[in-house]
């Protein structure tokens, strides 16, 4: 037989045979040559690639696919992210996941590999046709295209389709953790797939996906976009325990939730959370703070059933939600289908007409039976009053069970709370867990028998609805719920309660008793949050000026429009709204005016002492005593917690190098000389340490370091040695700080995140990001530089940042390191928080100090 030769490019079209007999031998040896020449670069056969979209992270191409021609989709990364390990180890476990579940509903993927034009990639279908969202947006448009192709039922069937797919994929221990109506595809022809498995984790890993994608918690966030890191997700469709950044309570149930928001989305045409804050979105998504699809879109007359199990798959608890995704699309069939679904049980009525569709046979005789009994009026009011007995008890009986068991909820969250008050450090203790997750159980128990109960009730027939056991039974659950609420301190949820139960009462039109209206009062001041103040004074105060704080530009400043009290104390003002406020005490003596400041919870009815010591020093803050806020969301070490401090002098500003070099010059040891010496790091990035001054005490870099800088470079016990100086100069008691009294000195009673207020600005002090400062001030500012915004409450200065300060405290369970405080030039912005404590120094030159002098008891 003829061999071709090596040269010969044949056309495999000239022979006829070309897959049978002499024929296929030669063919197949050319199709062998043309396709290892272009396997040797890899995606060689790719050709015609365009743009398609983009993502987050990647971005999206067609193309045609040369060697089995077809087109193709092309997932790559975008270029500024192609050298990022954590994105593309995310990008190839996409990949790699979605590979693995291979399912109709699922986006099948063909090939992965790397091009010079793209980076990383992988193949998928090509699917004609919009996303999810598209088609939401456009119903929510009332575009009349897609309200006749899109009616409910067959958003429902897509519903089912993806049901059908995410059920699969956790049938292999797989989560998605970020289900959206933007990550499914609709296809021309009904295919319905689920996209981007960006983020998916295999039940049993204790890890997040990684990312270096930071939270920017100060931006506006319409909930739609995808977030890395710690939490995972998209907001507007992500559980609450993904909010709240709870790796390890992700399951298969935070899918169930998240399928629960895509039927919000198709039910109302509206995502379930409005665009709001990030922090706010977030904070809404933990407490389940959202409208029920048919509060939401009443003009839409959303089906019972469907409101029922879309607020179930999204409960703020796993426990309440379905058990399973099977669970979910089986109330979904059930709806569909003209069944009892399992969560609501539908009145009388609606069920008997969901019979007659299921069985239009039946339903006609029986429709002629139902007809002849309607004659006989007697025995129609007869069966009317045996089903309201049979309602009425039923609901009461579920009522009573209800009422037992909020009860232990009661008792099991007075535990909680004394167990949390005994506990200092953020980590929650093993009793703390036990506590929370039965308390969880508890609540969601009442929630079911109450919502029984009211199901109960509300079935009651239509004549008979008016009846006094009926208001009665559906007051109490509602009156229980708003008490269980404000006793947790779920202002947000009681508020919707009693909403609930104003409508209840005008509905019914009649003059609520004397006891009702009694508890109407008593919870509407609650729910509203009006406390009080009365206020006490030392003999040496003559009068207090109070004023609210008002938000300007970020900054937490008195509104001098507005005086609340202008009076000698003592005195109570009875109606005060939450909120921060700042007194003005004028002392008797000469000493002026002074800052105490206060801060009414939401309720609170406060009792203030505003004593003041006779006498002050010359740069020297008072810091009064009493309670504040200390810890928090931003502390690495402590939890949120109220800490009552004695009062305490705090030095306005650090401890400056010409006032550190005369203690330093006292010293008439050459060792403590040599240790006490200030020594920095002068040149950035170089490991490389000098002395600030010479022996005489002159400094050596007058350039960078001049006297009024604070200083830096010391070791702590120079910085007590300097303490204890200056106490026996003085004849006072002259310590550093702890860390709660520097934290009181930084952010006053109100628990504050910054210095200025709750919004970050990096140019209200001078660190890393502050471009401009540290244009002015490349390593320090001299005190007092940002006289108007790293200033607290208590006129201390620089706070937030120019230097980290050194304090009393030790790291938690430390012998060894000690807590820092504050930012500085040298570092960004994460340190600025009030709460937040450092450890090692970064750059060992930023650290200096400033001192407490204790207040002397006076008789």
């Amino acid at each position: 037989m003829e061999q071709p030769d090596a040269g010969n490019k044949s056309d495999p079209t000239a022979t006829s045979n070309a897959t049978t007999g002499n024929g296929s031998t030669r063919e197949l040896g050319w199709v062998k040559r043309v396709l290892s020449v272009k396997l040797e670069n890899a995606g060689a056969h790719y050709t015609d690639i365009t743009p398609l979209g983009k993502g987050s992270f990647g971005e999206v191409h067609t193309a045609k696919d040369g060697l089995l021609g077809r087109e193709v989709a092309i997932k790559s990364l975008k270029k500024k992210f192609r050298e990022d390990e954590d994105v593309v180890d995310r990008f190839l476990k996409e990949a790699r996941g979605t590979a693995q579940l291979e399912h109709p509903n699922i986006m099948p993927v063909h090939e992965m590999g790397v091009l010079d034009e793209l980076g990383v990639y992988f193949t998928m279908k090509k699917i004609q046709g919009e996303n999810l969202k598209e088609i939401l947006d456009r119903l929510e448009a009332n575009t009349s295209f897609y309200i006749h192709k899109y009616p409910l039922n067959t958003l429902l069937e897509i519903f089912l389709s993806v049901c059908n797919g995410v059920a699969f994929a956790h049938s292999k221990g797989v989560i998605h953790r970020d289900l959206k109506p933007a990550n499914i595809m609709i296809g021309e022809f009904g295919e319905v797939l689920i996209l981007d498995w960006g983020l998916v984790k295999q039940l049993g890993e204790s890890g997040a996906a990684a990312g270096n994608v930071q939270l920017r918690m100060d931006e506006l966030n319409d909930g739609s976009h995808t977030l890395d890191g710690a939490i995972s997700g998209t907001p507007n469709f992500m559980s609450p325990e993904q909010a709240d950044g709870n790796i390890s309570e992700i399951d298969f149930q935070s899918d169930v939730y998240s399928l629960g928001a895509i039927l919000y989305n198709m039910l109302t045409y509206k995502a379930p959370f409005e665009k709001m804050q990030l922090r706010k979105l977030l904070e809404c998504v933990k407490e389940g703070n959202f409208l029920p699809p048919r509060k939401r879109r009443p003009d839409l007359k959303i089906p019972r059933e469907l409101n029922a199990i879309c607020m179930t798959a999204m409960a703020r608890f796993q426990v309440n939600r379905y058990r399973s995704v099977e669970d979910l699309a089986d109330d979904i069939r059930n709806y569909i289908g003209h069944r009892d679904v399992s969560i609501y049980k539908a009145p009388r009525h609606v069920r008997f007409w969901k019979a007659c569709r299921r069985n239009p046979v039946k339903a006609s005789v029986i429709a002629a039976v139902a007809t002849a009994f309607c004659l006989a009026y007697g025995a129609q009011s007869a069966m009317m009053y045996g089903n309201y007995r049979s309602d009425v008890e039923d609901g009461e009986v579920h009522l009573a069970l209800g009422s037992g068991i909020a009860e232990e909820a009661f008792q099991l969250f007075d535990e909680l709370k004394a167990e949390s008050a005994r506990q200092e450090l953020r980590e929650e203790t093993e009793v703390e867990r036990r506590l929370q997750n039965e308390l969880r159980k508890k609540l969601g128990e009442i929630h079911n028998q109450f919502n029984i109960a009211t199901s109960n009730f509300e079935s009651v027939p239509p004549p008979l609805r008016n009846k006094k056991r009926v208001r009665e039974g559906l007051y109490q659950i509602l009156r229980q719920r708003l008490e269980l609420a404000l006793y947790r301190g779920d202002t947000e949820l009681a508020k919707e309660w009693l909403g609930e139960l104003d409508k209840r009462l005008e509905a019914w039109g009649k003059m609520p008793a004397d006891d009702v209206r009694e508890f109407l009062y008593r919870v509407r001041r609650q729910v509203e949050g009006v406390g009080s103040l009365e206020v006490t004074a030392s003999e040496n105060v003559e009068q207090v000026l109070i004023f609210s704080l008002k938000n300007v530009e970020g900054r937490l400043v008195p509104d001098q429009d507005t005086a609340i009290a202008k009076k000698a104390p003592p005195f109570t003002v009875q109606v005060v709204p939450e909120g921060s406020y700042l007194a003005m005490v004028t002392l008797s003596g000469g000493q002026g005016m002074k800052p105490f400041p206060i801060h009414i919870g939401h309720g609170e009815k406060k009792v203030v002492h505003a004593w003041f010591p006779s006498k002050f020093y010359k740069g020297m803050a008072f810091v009064p005593g009493g309670e504040f806020v200390f810890g928090g969301e931003e502390s690495r070490f402590y939890r949120k917690q109220s800490v009552a401090l004695e009062p305490f002098f705090i030095k306005e500003t650090e401890v400056t190098f010409g006032e550190y070099l005369e203690f330093w010059k006292s010293l008439s040891d050459p060792a403590l000389k040599q240790a006490y010496r200030s020594r920095v790091q002068v040149v950035e990035n170089a490991r490389e340490f000098h002395d600030v001054w010479d022996g005489a005490g002159n400094l050596l870099w007058p350039d960078l370091f001049k006297l009024e800088h604070p200083v830096v470079g010391i070791p702590r016990e120079a910085a007590e040695a300097y303490c204890a100086w200056l106490g026996e100069k003085t004849g006072a008691t002259i310590k550093l700080p702890t860390v709660q009294q520097w934290e009181k000195a930084a952010r006053g009673v109100d628990g504050r995140t910054y210095v200025w207020g709750n919004k970050l600005d990096n140019r209200y002090t001078l660190t890393k990001n502050n471009d401009a400062a540290k244009g002015k001030y490349p390593i320090f500012a001299p005190p007092k530089s940002f006289v108007l915004t790293d200033k607290s409450v208590y006129n201390v200065f620089d706070l937030a940042g120019n230097v980290r300060e050194m304090t009393a405290s030790k790291l938690p369970n430390s012998e060894s390191f000690y807590q820092l405080k504050g930012g500085s030039a040298s570092i960004p912005e994460n340190f600025l928080p009030c709460s937040y404590s450092s450890d090692t120094a970064a750059v060992p030159s930023d650290v200096g100090f400033r001192y407490i002098m204790e207040v002397a008891k006076e008789q």
